[in-house]
């Protein structure tokens, strides 16, 4: 049996192809991917220019899109890091200190492999049905535990992510 990428732990399926990462190691990284994703669209739709630099932008092609995916991957691990490392100074125990190990690990190694960013998201960079550039036309919308990112186009969904509402 093979062992998982991030944590060394049991194989016990494959999430991606090429990266052996267990179900528990997967899980965690959708967290991750999800959050990352999410800001990145927010923070490139706000801070977009507007005019003729606006209009270079989007005349870019699937390789431009590519390259924006990782811009702010390194700002992001650092962000969930310190909130990990917060929150484990806290002194969690049980399950989530076992959630909060597992997620240290699991950014730790998407810091020494920054390239599975360009691998996760090879997928979602255009909208599968339309074409449309995802930085520029998506959406998002809830429904139930979770959350959708659709082409604003076309109203395909490009991803879900389970988002569970907890209340006390």
């Amino acid at each position: 049996m093979e062992s998982c990428k991030i944590c060394n732990g049991d194989q016990d399926s494959k999430h991606y192809e090429g990266y052996n990462i267990c179900t528990e190691c997967a899980d965690l990284m959708e967290d991750l991917m999800g959050e990352y994703f999410l800001r990145t669209l927010k923070f490139d739709k706000e801070s977009s220019d507007k005019g003729f630099l606006r209009h270079l932008q989007n005349g870019k092609h699937f390789t431009s899109d590519y390259l924006r995916i990782r811009r702010h991957s390194k700002r992001h691990l650092k962000h969930m890091e310190d909130h990990v490392l917060d929150e484990m100074e806290k002194g969690a125990e049980g399950g989530k200190q076992r959630y909060l190990d597992r997620l240290h690990q699991t950014i730790n190694w998407l810091e020494k492999c920054p390239e599975f960013y360009n691998y996760y998201f090879k997928e979602l960079y255009v909208c599968p049905e339309c074409g449309a550039s995802i930085f520029d036309h998506y959406d998002k919308q809830e429904s139930g535990d979770w959350l959708m990112i659709t082409c604003d186009r076309c109203n395909t969904v490009i991803k879900k992510y389970f988002s569970p509402k907890f209340t006390s």
